[in-house]
């Protein structure tokens, strides 16, 4: 490091990394101590324990095609609740997975560098610690392994009906039953189930630009990040990757260290990038995690809290924003040192508008001799070229998307009350009451649904509050021996009205940016605009005075 440069760390960078650590610190303390004092309001004097022995009473008097749950899906969502109610006592359930294996997206994902930009240990199930990572932040085969074991562990896996796609839902009103139409290599089934979860999530079903014509034309190998090809071979091939989010800022440097000829990167919009402080884990702290699992409890809430501190800056916008991208801005400055090429990968909306990404790689491979980026726009695709707006057209043997997914789109056709159409529904926006509950739709929740996603933490936090608030639906449906329940219109009105209000202050959507969180008017339809720790306190209680209940 030359003498200015080591100069203008210490004056310039070195306050600003202080100042974003006493941030996190503070949250921290603040964070634990709120933690006792929500043990000491919620958990203590064994009401955690009496709040885990309950069980549900439904009689088992239904057909042999009917069910008390359907689950679709098996990642975290599917899982996690299939693991909740055999906690209460309910083995009538079953889950529909369209692949052969469990997983979900990180069943699909298998691009080579495929990883979660979330730790570990924050990365997993709270009830299920995993003091084996090889990672401080966990790789697709491990997290894959860790779910593995999970339905194993917690006998989930023989209710797994896999190779089953689910093609339509539909209320059956005088059964008060959901009607779960599937198909399969055998042919299409229909099963019949008092309630419905959708936990297939919001990155299940990959996009492909609309902009862009000749797609279908393209006469050499072709394949999306979500749908990754295994037997391409890149050695002396010309590689284009199209994109440049979460997927290929990870697959991009690995594809470049196979041999390849030539890569081009497309790219719309640079990201802002900040390093991935990852590591590996020794065997000796492995081995002292699983003598003292307390460690890797503790070390999972301060993780949580540090977390936290980063709402500040995207939902609360306090200075913290500015500090966070002063810092991704001298990363960048620091590793990229050609004036165009910084100048291409230097984003013009504030840090945290979009996904920010962790990567050591990125910048690093861009100056690869053998890559290029490529930021005019895609015209058309030909037979064996790429060809942009600006007329250059690109020789190409191999082409991979790194699109993203269907996130504004819900392409599973179900039918409510009186035959309602979810996708009419939601022809405008996507929204549900606490993201979980929608009206004309009874006994139906859905995992990760509208402004439940997160761009600061962990998604397994919402998925672990909206599992509990089912399990309370449940609770109390069991306990007044109701067959459905409905939310409120006006509440879920009311609830979506605050959100939207809240979001509209947030970096999401005031960062200067459009991003997959946002519908077409602008809307801010995908995040959370708020601490997650609110959301779990929100979801703790089942609220079943704005529900429509049915005997």
């Amino acid at each position: 490091m030359q003498m200015n440069e080591k100069f203008r760390f210490i004056i310039y960078v070195l306050p600003l990394i202080l100042c974003s650590i006493t941030t996190v610190v503070i949250s921290i303390i603040i964070g634990l101590i709120g933690h006792f004092f929500y043990w000491l309001f919620f958990d203590s004097f064994g009401r955690s324990t009496k709040r885990a022995k309950r069980k549900l009473k439904w009689t088992n008097n239904q057909r042999d095609d009917e069910y008390y749950v359907i689950i679709i899906g098996t990642g975290f969502s599917g899982l996690g609740t299939a693991i909740k109610l055999n906690q209460l006592g309910m083995d009538n359930y079953i889950l529909i997975e369209r692949n052969a294996h469990l997983g979900g997206t990180w069943y699909a994902n298998q691009y080579p560098g495929c990883a979660c930009d979330v730790p570990s240990n924050l990365y997993s199930f709270s009830f299920e610690p995993n003091p084996n990572w090889s990672y401080y932040f966990g790789r697709q085969p491990e997290i894959q392994d860790y779910l593995e074991h999970c339905a194993d562990k917690y006998h989930v896996r023989r209710h797994i009906h896999f190779n089953r796609t689910v093609t339509q839902l539909k209320w059956i009103e005088d059964r008060q039953l959901w009607q779960v139409t599937t198909e399969s290599n055998s042919g299409e089934k229909v099963f019949y189930s008092r309630s419905v979860i959708l936990g297939s999530g919001p990155l299940s079903n990959e996009a492909y630009p609309k902009d862009i014509k000749g797609i279908d034309k393209f006469e050499g190998e072709m394949c999306h990040t979500a749908k990754w090809n295994k037997s391409f071979d890149f050695v002396n091939k010309r590689v284009a990757v199209i994109g440049t989010g979460a997927s290929a800022i990870q697959a991009v440097p690995e594809i470049q260290k196979m041999g390849v000829s030539q890569l081009l990167v497309f790219q719309r919009t640079p990201p802002w990038v900040i390093p991935r402080l990852d590591r590996r884990i020794t065997d000796w702290e492995k081995n002292v995690l699983k003598r003292f699992p307390i460690i890797q409890k503790l070390i999972r809430v301060m993780i949580y809290w540090g977390a936290e501190s980063i709402a500040l800056s995207f939902v609360y916008r306090w200075p913290l924003r500015v500090i966070n991208q002063l810092l991704a801005k001298y990363n960048l400055t620091r590793e990229v040192k050609d004036p165009e090429l910084r100048k291409k990968v230097t984003p013009t909306w504030e840090f945290g508008c979009k996904r920010m990404l962790l990567t050591n790689e990125w910048y690093s491979t861009l100056q690869k001799t053998n890559v290029k980026l490529v930021t005019n726009r895609i015209r058309e695709i030909k037979a064996h070229s790429i060809v942009t707006h600006d007329g250059d057209e690109y020789p190409v043997d191999i082409i991979i998307w790194s699109t993203g997914f269907q996130v504004q789109t819900f392409p599973l056709p179900v039918y409510g009350v009186n035959g309602c159409s979810l996708t009419e529904q939601w022809s405008e926006t996507l929204q549900a009451y606490r993201g979980a509950t929608v009206p004309n739709f009874p006994n139906l929740y859905i995992l990760l649904g509208p402004n439940t996603g997160l761009g600061h933490t962990s998604v397994v936090i919402m998925i672990e509050s909206q599992i509990n608030y089912i399990a309370e639906a449940f609770l109390y449906m069991d306990k007044y021996n109701l067959k459905s329940l409905e939310v409120n219109r006006e509440a879920h009105d009311n609830f979506n009205q605050t959100v939207q209000l809240k979001s509209k202050k947030t970096v999401w959507l005031s960062g200067g940016c459009h991003s997959w969180y946002q519908d077409a008017k602008g809307n801010n339809s995908t995040i959370w605009p708020d601490f997650t720790w609110i959301y779990i306190l929100l979801m703790k209680t089942f609220d079943y005075e704005n529900y429509i209940c049915h005997k």
